[in-house]
């Protein structure tokens, strides 16, 4: 029988558990029909409406009229406490004649703690308001009454009341939801008043918090009343070289004894004036007053009822004075009490925690709510499951839906957009609150079925860490707030441990969210940092051209690690170098069809002319790896808003200007680097805003973090990043990030990572594999690895197989193939002068690259091994990338058993160097000794039938560019070569650095693999500030219908131009303008998309238009040119 009875108890509690998950949400909003009017109110307290008020809302009938919502105080953020109830609650009301009265909350909660005995608040830091309904579409909900009890034991006559002083004004970190006050920077005493009317001279309690930085050894803060110190503080001393700390927080709470007046002035002195960041938080001060009614209404409690059953007398009162319970905001009771002359009294039964009352004068009192007006009828709570979800400002809202479509029919994804008003509306009654998105996310997670389970969110708009706009640089830009959705901020605002996270809404389990740093994501999250149309246009662009896969090529087989050298403060000066191979080495060994470049400043000289420290080898190194193409690019070292590395080997300004069409994926271990909720937009918000370039995602950081904690994130998101899951497929970048913090458990510094991107994309890493099968006729065998040797003529075959690991007969397309020499073993050149040099392991030397088809799934390729090869007998590696002409599918893959030694005894029979058909500067136009630019761009075209030598390992076999016969003016030029066919031809683009005005001469020097050379000699005539040529220009599509481009091509390619587009409509009016700097590659026009709206943020209207393109290079003249566009209706 025991055992029956414990299989039914378990049943009906799972039959229960089942009940209260179906019944934990409406299925339909009560807001879906009917009239809905919001309302608002700045502080907490008694309001009314009157029929004439109601009126003007639309309601002519007071009896049917009911309010609902949660007013101003924050949600609770821990799912695990209980309270909250779900879709606009109805609040009680209470109607006298043609008045109707309610209770609500403002942005400011109160709540007793008895740890201290003391009155503590909580500020809203998403809203200033709290926000109610008003409608009559809903049975109304009168007030209930609330009978005095008997037995008394306790008269109160006086209660405990808290008054507030404080501003939120200042925020002196740019983070946390805390700001700050008075400054005390420049003055060391400022004085504050309280007015308590019936203030009584019981001991009270004052309590001071108060920030500084102080740089000039440790201050007091004192408070004091009366000429008596009541409060004495010592903020602690801070130097000024700890640059993460903007303050240091000080507070306390003492008793106050002594005769008290009504009118009370609290005097705060700081010891010193010069300190940085010395600002008041607050004073609270919590006194006993005479249970008197003051004003129109009063708010009153008691500690002395704590646990006993109390009779109140309120005094001072009137038959128009009511008494209400408020002790539950959201079910007020009206209290039936006795007036006896000028005295109300009630008694209340016994309680462990503190009850509230608030009375009021029902005719005197003015207070109504603002009406902020009707909405639209809505009803997110009637949704089913989806997928995604994004969340979009309503401007953002055609192009977040335009992306929506996109992973509806790429993916068949079920993706919901939704604007933010609409979810505070239904979730938190129409308060901005950051906890709203988590409780609508929630109620989509809790219903995911597994047909359609909820899988990612995206938050489609910027962010500020003042999500209030009191700060005065958010005040003054309060109009980009609109557009823009609530931050989650931590509540420290003033030291390195300060934070934001969009990890918060994803923390979706049930009893989830009371410690952050410990809670796991349950969905991915990423965010597109965009404030106009425009950037969400350009943004979503983006996105789907690299879903449709738009670029392929053999760019994807790339993958870069830059490794800073540390700086002066660093004790380890090898850390980042350190981390980043143990990282790379991951790809390397797990994953060698990706080629892995190793970018280690301290392998690179570093240069200290000028008395600045710089990098330039390892900037032009990078910036010629994005050019050519990277899949991901991984950072890690010191970094900021707007650079990476003391040296800046990269800056906004290369970001911003970057034309490369290639889009990598960033993953950024370095400080600050995508801090997105300031106003200044950061270098990796510009990474992903960049409309041309730039990159398609970045896994970033937000704040400060720490190495020995970003190697874990950096690894972990590496690991899931090229891991393919049970089915195949590689994950999303929402998955790669919800997985990689999954494994790393309680850690604070995770939360500064977060994805600037689509979550619900996936990288377009080829799903096909190549595969080598013979070298030189022989099957390759595991265990007996060929030897190639210099000179000899090696001829690779292999297969391209599907991912079901055959052989796929219906590939027919173009294969790359890199060879590389031997691995070798780098040593860093201790730029610092430690004493210490890194070592790694690296692929230096390139023996061929080269291009051949493949045929019914097969390929072979030729190629003569170079003169000069490593002769170390170790291995090397191949690396190959393949496309489908018909269908571009792609393959990669490498092969690594074979090594590299020895010299053919068969030779070769090439005695002549290499033929440069032809070479010229800028433009085929020009002639030896022509005008060019200062920064002119070389372009070559060259042939050898035995190949190009490009190894870069023997001294004095490069290709070289030297102008003036000067070695500062000395390139190398071998990763600048490309393979361009089948039969020993390639070419070199080459921008050539600034050079002074006057004659120039260059001497052009190149190798065949067997070391004969060819020397081509030229000369020029640089012109200062040369006025470019527009060669051609034209627009696309046209008639435009949703955006255009804008096509350029000049005569100055791979220099920095300024670039004007102007549109005026046919009477001469400019409806629309605009300018920016950049560069096009050779051989292809100078881009610039339009999205059809004018200066004024609205669309041009259907019509002729004449557009004007303007260019400069430098203080040049502009090139100017105008044609005809025609814009049709959308």
């Amino acid at each position: 029988m025991k055992r029956i009875a414990s299989i039914i108890i378990l049943c009906l509690a799972y039959l229960a558990s089942i009940w209260a998950d179906e019944n934990r949400y409406a299925s339909q909003s009560l807001l879906s029909s009917g009239r809905w009017v919001k309302v608002k109110v700045d502080k907490s307290g008694i309001y009314r409406l009157t029929t004439a008020d109601l009126k003007k809302m639309g309601f002519a009938d007071i009896s049917k009229v009911s309010i609902h919502g949660y007013g101003g105080w924050m949600l609770e953020e821990d799912f695990s406490k209980s309270g909250y109830s779900d879709d606009v609650p109805s609040v009680p009301v209470w109607t006298d004649g043609n008045v109707l009265f309610f209770y609500a909350k403002g942005p400011t909660q109160w709540e007793y703690d008895t740890r201290t005995a003391s009155f503590i608040h909580t500020n809203n830091p998403y809203s200033e308001s709290g926000y109610y309904f008003v409608t009559d579409a809903t049975e109304t909900n009168p007030m209930k009454g609330l009978a005095s009890v008997e037995g008394a034991v306790r008269i109160i006559r006086t209660f405990d009341d808290y008054q507030l002083w404080e501003k939120d004004e200042v925020a002196v970190n740019e983070s946390g939801r805390e700001l700050f006050g008075e400054s005390f920077v420049s003055t060391t005493s400022r004085n504050f008043t309280f007015t308590v009317p019936n203030i009584t001279s019981d001991d009270a309690k004052v309590t001071l918090r108060f920030i500084a930085k102080a740089v000039q050894g440790r201050t007091s803060v004192t408070l004091s009343a009366n000429d008596s110190t009541i409060i004495n503080l010592t903020v602690p001393g801070n130097g000024v070289g700890d640059t993460y700390t903007k303050a240091v927080a000080v507070s306390g709470t003492r008793e106050w004894k002594g005769t008290k007046k009504e009118k009370t002035t609290f005097t705060v002195n700081y010891g010193k004036t010069g300190d940085q960041n010395a600002y008041l938080d607050y004073i609270r001060f919590q006194m006993r007053r005479s249970l008197s009614f003051a004003g129109t209404q009063m708010a009153f409690r008691s500690t002395d009822a704590l646990n006993n059953v109390s009779r109140f007398q309120l005094g001072n009162a009137s038959a128009n004075t009511v008494v209400w319970d408020i002790t539950d905001t959201q079910r007020p009771l009206r209290i039936e009490g006795d007036l006896k002359d000028t005295d109300f009294s009630f008694s209340v039964s016994a309680s462990d925690k503190i009850r509230e009352f608030i009375a009021f004068d029902k005719e005197k009192l003015t207070d109504t709510p603002t009406i902020v007006g009707e909405i639209n009828p809505q009803d997110l709570h009637g949704l089913g499951p989806f997928n995604m979800v994004v969340i979009a400002p309503e401007i953002l809202t055609s192009e977040a839906e335009r992306l929506a479509e996109a992973h509806r029919k790429h993916d068949g994804l079920s993706v919901l957009v939704v604007s933010p008003d609409a979810i505070y509306n239904e979730f938190s009654s129409g308060t901005p609150d950051a906890t709203a998105y988590r409780r609508f996310l929630k109620m989509l997670y809790d219903r995911s079925t597994e047909e359609t389970p909820l899988k990612y969110l995206l938050l489609f708009g910027d962010g500020a860490f003042d999500n209030r706009g009191l700060t005065r640089e958010w005040g003054l830009n309060k109009s980009l707030l609109k557009n823009m959705l609530l931050t989650y901020q931590s509540e420290n605002s003033i030291d390195i441990n300060s934070f934001t996270t969009d990890d918060y809404f994803g923390i979706l389990e049930d009893g989830s969210g009371a410690y952050i740093s410990a809670s796991k994501m349950s969905i991915g999250i990423g965010r597109f940092p965009v404030r106009t149309t425009a950037e969400a246009s350009a943004a979503v662009s983006k996105v789907i051209d690299y879903m449709e896969n738009s670029l392929p090529g053999s760019w994807k087989n790339n993958v870069t690690f830059v490794a800073d050298d540390g700086g002066n403060a660093d004790t380890d000066k090898q850390i980042h170098m350190r981390q980043a191979d143990q990282i790379a080495e991951i790809v390397n060994s797990q994953h060698s069809e990706f080629k892995v470049n190793k970018l280690y400043m301290d392998a690179y000289t570093k240069d200290r002319t000028g008395g600045n420290a710089s990098y330039p080898d390892v900037r032009n190194a990078l910036q010629k790896q994005l050019k050519n193409g990277l899949m991901v690019l991984n950072y890690t070292g010191h970094g900021s808003t707007t650079a990476w590395a003391d040296e800046g080997v990269l800056t906004q300004s290369d970001i911003q200007q970057a034309t490369y069409p290639y889009l990598p994926l960033w993953i950024t271990a370095t400080c600050d680097f995508s801090r997105f909720d300031a106003l200044a937009t950061s270098a990796g918000e510009s990474v992903f805003l960049n409309a041309k370039s730039g990159g398609i995602a970045l896994f970033s950081t937000t704040r400060a973090v720490y190495p020995d904690q970003n190697v874990l994130i950096n690894r972990a998101i590496i690991n899931n990043l090229f891991t393919k899951n049970d089915e195949g497929h590689y994950l999303t970048l929402g998955e790669v990030m919800k997985a990689a913090k999954a494994n790393l458990g309680s850690n604070s510094n995770k939360l500064n990572f977060i994805l600037i991107g689509d979550p619900a994309l996936r990288l377009n890493f080829p799903d096909y594999e190549v595969v080598v099968t013979e070298i030189n006729g022989n099957p390759v065998n595991e265990f007996v690895p060929p030897t190639l040797k210099a000179l000899e003529k090696v001829t690779v075959k292999g297969e391209v197989h599907s991912p079901d690991g055959k052989k796929d007969a219906t590939f027919n397309g173009l294969l790359n193939a890199t060879v590389m020499d031997s691995k070798q073993t780098v040593t860093t050149l201790d730029n610092f002068n430690t004493g210490k040099k890194f070592q790694y392991t690296d692929y230096p030397n390139t023996l061929y690259i080269g291009k051949d088809s493949v045929r019914q799934g097969e390929f072979s390729i030729s190629f003569t091994m170079p003169k000069d090869i490593s002769y170390s007998n170790d291995y090397g590696k191949m690396n190959f990338y393949a496309i489908n002409v018909k269908d571009t599918a792609e393959a990669q893959g490498s092969f690594l058993n074979f090594r590299v030694g020895g010299t053919s005894e068969e030779g070769g029979d090439d005695n002549e160097g290499p033929e440069v058909r032809y070479l010229y500067l800028n433009d085929t136009t020009f002639t030896d000794g022509g005008n060019v630019n200062a920064t002119p761009l070389l372009v070559v075209s060259l042939w050898d039938k035995s190949g190009i030598n490009m190894t870069g390992s023997s001294i004095g076999h490069d290709i070289m560019l030297t102008i003036d016969n000067q070695t500062a003016k000395s390139y190398n030029l071998n990763e600048y070569y490309q393979v361009t066919g089948t039969d020993g031809s390639g070419s070199i683009v080459f921008s050539i650095p600034e050079l002074e005005a006057g004659e120039h001469t260059a001497e052009f020097k190149v190798w065949d693999v067997l070391n004969n050379s060819t020397t081509y000699t030229f000369t020029f005539h640089v012109v200062a500030d040369m006025k470019p040529e527009l060669i051609k220009l034209y627009a696309s599509p046209t008639p435009a219908r949703s955006f255009v481009t804008f096509f350029m091509f000049h005569n100055l390619p791979g220099s920095e131009l300024d670039v004007k587009l102007e549109v005026f409509d046919m009477t001469g009016r400019l409806r629309w303008s605009h300018e920016e700097r950049g560069s096009s590659d050779a051989f292809k026009a100078y881009e610039l998309q339009w999205d059809l709206f004018g200066n004024g943020n609205a669309r041009l209207r259907p019509g002729v238009y004449i557009y004007r393109a303007s260019l400069r290079y430098g203080n040049s003249k502009s090139v100017t040119e105008a044609k005809k566009m025609i814009i049709l209706a959308q």
